[in-house]
């Protein structure tokens, strides 16, 4: 593909810029044509743009990616398929970053020759190289993968080795780490993992015991090592890390001989690690907080977190370790921090259950204890056990044990305000509630002829395995709530309707000041001008409004996030306004920097004044950017300034109009100047006694004159009408117009400019036209005018065409409209061009007007026969846009660079009722 000078900078300029490694290679031999500031920085520091251009892949690429590269890059010039690979780990950046991972494409890209545009197969003339880092999403789903592997293995249970296990092999999926280890301080452990043989002197009591750091897990590090129990004490990581609070670093281990560590395999030999990495696992924050009044003497009495060991990563050989890779493995220390505690949790509940199994021959002494009504039935509902309390609620005798609860409670001399006697098929409905566990409260007379309320609660009691054996209810006697309840209900009955009241009233406020609010913040964000609240005392943003938010970005002022969207005010509040205006420099009417404590904030929140400042500044594309600025302080009752407000008004476009006014009326003053000088020097020829003039002559200068005299009336005319049609005053006389009559008299109005522009007029029009409704002056200035524009910019001895087209209903039976189009295959305009094409003060014109040298053009001779073609004022296409308007239509545009250009409107077919009403219309206005 051949590209232009300007394209090929403005594709390099893309590709520098974009966050992507990105190579263009030579198909036959592997030459490098480019590779861009990105794809360059990950080769090293030797590499630049402009070096790799021309080196061969084998100079520039290590050997073990060369090895892997040269195949594909071969596989895709030869078959021209598309090679694309992701997440491809690396190891060349171990030192910096650590295991990172790649999305690699390679693209091959055919030959365009100018003679054939579609090319053969096999005409691969480079291949494109897309390199992207796509290491933090792969760590990213790494990461989420090991902390649903722990917490799986939590969820099914585990012991705590297995939970460890899974930490070291998480870790080795995330940073690639061969050799890991996990210590445990034992001090920290359960009871039963605390006691170790041989140390049972060191672990007498709090006071006296002395911290080991355990290796509970390991991958890499030699047999000799398993038994190593190590003191916590600044000889070994764990203790360093403890006194540091955060992951320590030994680069070079052979600095710090003192500190202990443990021996890695290497060829079957214990050897010394060359560097290590160690970070800290602490206990999660809700199992801090229940154990901290336990272990705050053994912490010192400090509110630091209780540390339960380490992650340590080793390497044989002394290096580095890259920061994302720590940050990576202190995230993940939490996690490991949590799956360890809950797998001790689970311990611990195993243990409890195993001393409340050896205590279960406790339960009568506990049964009878308990103040409340406690039965016990078996599977098959009889009464398997009954406490005290509720034989005396029953007044059931002591052989109730073994009777139905149908039967038991037949016998019983207290009453329920639920007949269960008379419940058919009560044991299926008890069990029910028992195993919906359900809650209720019922009204009850004892047999001691008490009345109460109580709570009965339904639950069923089941084995280790799961199996049902048995099913208990408890009556839990709840006379003084029940009464205190009621009174309470009473109460609240009482209270409600007020309640009510108040929050019908509350509600109304409410949504009055929500409404207001509403209405505040949309007008606050749908303001023209930028505003900003800021506090006299920090200086800090407390209000700011997305136009305020869109100029300061505008001036380049830097925050989060760096392009203007809803989400960036929000990231301007609390920030210091000062630290942002002085990000931006503004310059006064003269042109001079103005600085901060000048400027109409400064004033106002330092000063106290209110006061008005026009600036200028530049924006971050290059346009000048200008603002009327307006300050005032807000104060308190002591008359002291709390707070200022900063309205920020861009007046950039008006800058922009009251400069392109003043070029339009010096532009006009130059136009009106050419013909009255014109006109004064024939007419001061005339005058001239010395001088005898033939009468040919005479009339020759007095028809000069007077053709200027027209340009001039012309000229004054259409800034009239530019007038008109900018405060919509234009004055319609409507009247049926017979389109092929207005066409012959327009090829008479333009018959000079037709013979004398060297160019051809083509007209178009289907047979029985009817009339159309409109202004026949008006319409015929505005079709002269865009064939003129056409003959003036088409090329010579070129075809305008001007055609006439039929526009029906949408059902496409009725006529309803007449179409006008012009169409010029001149030089075509471009998107920014056709925008200021229709500006009244649009400088487009006079800037795109034809050169006179140009081959085609009329000469002067040719110009003053024609008379109703001058030289363009730049009204002309801004008066016919408002002429077609003004007839309810629409004047429009399509153009492209290179393509020609063409004009259209249209015109309603008149209607005789219509028409008058319309004539009516236009004498009223």
């Amino acid at each position: 593909m051949i590209m232009m000078p300007g394209q090929v900078e403005q594709f390099e300029s893309i590709l520098e810029n974009v966050a992507i490694g990105v190579a263009i290679l030579d198909a036959e031999n592997f030459h490098i044509h480019y590779a861009n500031s990105y794809l360059c920085a990950l080769l090293g520091e030797p590499f630049a743009p402009l070096t790799v251009a021309g080196c061969q892949v084998e100079d520039v690429l290590p050997a073990s990616v060369c090895k892997a590269a040269l195949p594909l890059f071969h596989y895709v010039a030869t078959t021209g398929r598309r090679v694309n690979y992701t997440e491809v780990p690396y190891e060349g950046f171990l030192e910096a970053r650590g295991k990172t991972y790649w999305h690699v494409s390679i693209e091959a890209r055919q030959a365009i020759s100018s003679s054939s545009p579609a090319p053969e197969a096999g005409e691969i003339e480079t291949l494109l190289v897309f390199v992207e880092d796509v290491t933090d999403a792969v760590r990213s789903r790494l990461h989420l993968n090991a902390i649903h592997s722990i917490s799986a293995a939590i969820a099914t249970g585990a012991a705590l080795p297995q939970v460890l296990d899974r930490i070291l092999q998480a870790m080795q999926d995330m940073v690639g780490s061969k050799r890991c280890a996990v210590f445990l301080i034992e001090q920290s452990l359960a009871e039963s993992e605390a006691r170790l043989p041989g140390y049972e002197d060191v672990l007498r009591s709090p006071e006296e015991r002395v911290r080991l750091a355990r290796l509970a897990a390991q991958k890499g590090v030699h047999t000799c090592s398993y038994d190593w129990l190590p003191i916590v004490d600044e000889h070994v990581l764990l203790g360093r890390v403890e006194q540091a609070g955060h992951a320590l670093i030994i680069a070079d281990t052979s600095q710090e001989p003192e500190i202990e560590l443990p021996f890695l395999i290497h060829e079957g030999k214990p050897s010394r690690p060359g560097s290590a990495l160690c970070v800290p696992i602490f206990e999660p924050p809700s199992h801090a907080r229940a154990s901290y009044s336990r272990r705050r003497a053994e912490n010192g009495g400090g509110e630091k977190s209780i540390l339960l060991g380490s992650i340590e990563v080793y390497h044989r050989r002394a290096r580095s370790f890259p920061a994302e890779e720590v940050a990576l493995l202190e995230q993940f220390a939490q996690q490991a921090g949590l799956a360890i505690q809950t797998a001790r949790l689970f311990r611990s509940i195993d243990r409890y259950a195993r001393v409340a199994s050896r205590n279960a021959h406790q339960k009568e002494n506990v049964m009878q204890a308990i103040p409340d009504g406690v039965v016990i039935f078996d599977p098959r509902w009889r009464v398997a056990d009954v406490n005290h309390a509720a034989r005396k609620l029953f007044g059931w005798p002591d052989d109730i044990l073994g009777t139905p609860v149908a039967r038991a409670l037949a016998v019983s001399r207290a009453s329920f305000s639920i007949d269960f006697a008379s419940l058919p098929d009560l044991a299926e409905q008890l069990e029910q509630r028992a195993l919906d566990e359900i809650i209720e409260e019922l009204k009850c007379v004892s047999a001691e002829g008490r009345a109460c309320a109580l709570r009965v609660s339904y639950a069923p009691i089941r084995d280790e395995l799961g199996d049902l054996f048995a099913f208990i209810v408890i009556y839990h006697d709840v006379t003084s709530e029940a009464m205190e309840r009621e009174r309470i209900e009473a109460e609240v009955v009482a209270r409600t309707a007020e309640l009510a009241q108040r929050n019908r009233a509350l509600q109304v406020a409410k949504e009055e000041q929500e409404l207001s609010h509403a209405r505040m913040a949309l007008l606050l964000d749908r303001m023209p001008s930028g505003v900003l609240l800021v506090e006299a005392g920090d200086n800090a943003v407390t209000l700011i409004n997305g136009k305020a938010t869109h100029i300061l970005q505008s001036l380049g002022v830097a925050f989060a996030p760096p392009h203007y969207n809803a989400t960036a005010m929000p990231y301007v509040h609390d920030l210091n306004s000062e630290m942002l205006l002085r990000q931006a420099s503004l310059y006064g009417p003269n042109g001079a920097l103005m600085p901060y404590e000048e400027q109409p904030l400064y004033r106002a929140l330092v000063r106290g004044e209110a006061s008005e400042a026009e600036l200028h500044s530049t924006r971050t594309n290059g346009d000048l950017l200008y603002l009327l600025v307006n300050a005032a302080p807000l104060r308190s009752s002591d008359g002291s300034v709390v707070s200022a407000i900063l309205v920020l008004h861009e007046i950039s476009k008006m800058k922009a109009l009251e400069r392109t006014r003043e070029d339009f009326f010096t532009t006009m003053a130059h136009e009106l100047k050419t013909p009255l000088a014109n006109i004064r020097a024939h007419l001061s020829a005339l005058l001239v006694h010395d001088l005898q003039w033939s009468s040919e002559e005479q009339y020759a200068f007095v028809q000069t004159a007077d053709e200027q005299v027209e340009r001039l009336v012309r000229m004054i005319n259409q800034f009239l009408d530019a007038s008109r049609v900018e405060a919509g005053a234009l004055r319609l006389e409507l009247e049926p117009i017979l389109v092929p009559e207005l066409l012959e008299d327009l090829q008479d109005r333009l018959e000079a400019l037709i013979s004398s522009s060297g160019r051809r007029l083509q007209v178009q029009l289907p047979p029985d036209l009817p009339a159309v409704r409109g202004d026949y002056e008006l319409i015929m200035s505005v079709l002269t005018n865009l064939l003129s524009n056409a003959f003036r910019y088409a090329p010579p001895g070129d075809l305008i065409q001007l055609d006439i087209g039929l526009i029906y209903e949408a059902q496409g039976r009725r006529l309803n409209a007449i179409q006008f189009k012009v169409t010029d295959r001149g030089p075509g305009m471009t998107r920014e061009q056709q925008t200021k094409l229709f500006t009244r003060f649009s400088t487009f014109a006079a800037l795109s007007r034809p050169d006179s040298e140009r081959p085609g053009q009329p000469t002067q001779e040719r110009s003053r026969s024609g008379g109703r073609w001058s030289p363009a004022t730049g009204l002309g296409l801004y008066i016919s846009r408002g002429i077609i308007e003004a007839h309810g239509s629409t004047l429009v545009l399509k153009s492209r660079p290179g393509q020609g250009a063409s004009f259209s409107f249209t015109l309603p077919i008149f209607n005789r009722r219509r028409g008058q009403g319309s004539r009516k219309h236009a004498q009223e206005r």
